[in-house]
């Protein structure tokens, strides 16, 4: 009997042995399907990174780093733009201002503000209904900035470039603020990542950029940047006297944007004297679907000064009207 029974228990011992091998066979040929599989989704992953990457860098190619000419003369040209609106800019009116940058060679670019749109699914006033309120991506919104970047860094490749951020770049990091339920790194971490600024590399171009939440010296409310003897913020007053409160209310001279109206007023204050406040007007179109049959008032235009090295200058607004600029000969009969 005991030797029956060492026969079916190594009959048993051979059964469960030539299972386990079958198992790790079959373990193994799994194993190696996977394996397949895995470099296989791989070399897919791989190939669709490259694709992208070489997509990226056909819209956004690497920026031209900025810098800045050795001023020799105190003296100095600075021009001032602002609202362009990414995806929602006046071509003609742009190019016409592109043009007059490169005739003016200037030392300084202030750009104002709103250089991009921010619409879309950031918008606060984006309009339902509208078709061709949807026909642009905010990766489109991009591209048309950097776009616009790298224009004007052609046209004035030796001007130190300053960038006040507007309230609609300002968009994206109330958005942020929302998506992460007020998390201080969770918000800067996804800022880093959507942000206008850091998608259009304005540190790699060279350009200094001004949040509206920062101060740029303890004597200025967040967002305000002065260069000389002037003030430059996005967003000051607004209405049919805005430039009239703006020199009020900052009691300088400063420059002004998001009215999307070229408007000047002159006050003299005692102790003070003679200070201005100036908006040059926007580049963007000056009827957007979201203000429905309302006629806007706005204005195409852009600022230029011509800055001594007391410190004095002259401002000058620039209109431009149905894409040409106004300045006229100004250039021509200046080059003699």
């Amino acid at each position: 009997m005991n030797d029956q029974h060492s026969g079916h228990d190594l009959s048993a011992m051979r059964v469960s042995s030539d299972e386990a091998v079958s198992e790790v066979t079959r373990a193994r040929t799994a194993l190696a399907k996977i394996k397949r599989e895995l470099r296989a989704v791989t070399k897919d992953r791989d190939e669709l990174l490259v694709e992208f990457d070489n997509l990226h860098k056909a819209k956004y190619p690497d920026p031209i780093p900025n810098k800045p000419r050795k001023v020799k003369s105190k003296d100095l040209v600075r021009v001032i733009c602002c609202d362009v609106h990414g995806s929602g800019m006046d071509r003609d009116a742009v190019e016409a201002f592109i043009a007059d940058l490169k005739k003016w060679d200037p030392d300084e670019v202030v750009l104002l503000g709103d250089i991009v749109e921010c619409g879309g699914f950031l918008a606060a006033h984006h309009t339902l209904g509208y078709v061709a309120q949807t026909e642009y991506s905010w990766y489109d919104d991009i591209a048309c900035g950097n776009w616009f970047l790298d224009r004007v860094m052609e046209a004035a490749p030796r001007a130190q470039i300053h960038y006040l951020e507007g309230n609609h770049e300002d968009r994206v990091e109330r958005w942020v603020v929302d998506q992460t339920m007020r998390h201080n790194r969770d918000a800067e971490f996804l800022r880093s990542m959507l942000a206008p600024d850091k998608l259009m590399r304005l540190e790699e171009r060279g350009i200094k950029f001004y949040r509206r939440g920062e101060k740029t010296c303890p004597s200025l409310p967040p967002g305000w940047l002065k260069l000389g003897k002037v003030f430059f913020v996005h967003e000051l007053g607004s209405g049919k006297n805005a430039a009239s409160s703006a020199v009020g209310r900052t009691g300088g001279n400063v420059v002004y944007a998001h009215t999307h109206q070229e408007d000047t007023s002159s006050l003299v204050l005692p102790g003070v004297g003679l200070v201005k406040a100036f908006n040059p007007g926007c580049l963007c179109l000056r009827q957007p679907l979201w203000r429905h049959s309302n006629p806007t008032g706005w204005s195409h235009g852009y600022g230029v000064q011509f800055v001594a090295s007391s410190g004095e200058f002259l401002h000058l607004n620039i209109p431009i009207w149905e894409g040409r600029s106004l300045v006229g000969s100004m250039h021509s009969r200046m080059k003699h």
